[in-house]
């Protein structure tokens, strides 16, 4: 398969994927404050743990953006991975989403740990 519909592949993934982790998002805050959602919370967990270690894994570095890197044939630099967001922004996906989901994650398990 050529890289190019390799990356084509890799950002229709990327893009579902950052959906989708907005919408576990929302499911992990809507539990922690208000407890409906049990299931899709549990469920929701997932995501977060998921991202979690492909970053401790890739040294802190998302494996899609690693693989779109490689794609491409650039060695340092940001390559567009994602179909959306612009690069100013998707640069920061990660720093500006972790406080959010680790309060949302700590809310949650706390929500289940006694309730």
């Amino acid at each position: 398969m050529s890289p190019e519909i390799q990356l084509f592949w890799l950002r229709l993934a990327h893009t579902v994927i950052f959906g989708a982790c907005l919408a576990a998002l929302a499911c992990l805050a809507i539990f922690a404050v208000s407890g409906a959602g049990r299931t899709a919370a549990i469920w929701s967990l997932v995501a977060p743990f998921t991202i979690l270690a492909g970053l401790l894994i890739n040294r802190g570095r998302c494996f899609l953006q690693t693989r779109a890197r490689r794609l491409m044939g650039m060695d340092e630099g940001w390559a567009r991975d994602i179909f959306f967001l612009p690069e100013s922004w998707a640069v920061r996906v990660v720093k500006v989403f972790f406080p959010p989901f680790t309060l949302a994650v700590l809310g949650t398990l706390l929500r289940l740990a006694f309730a």
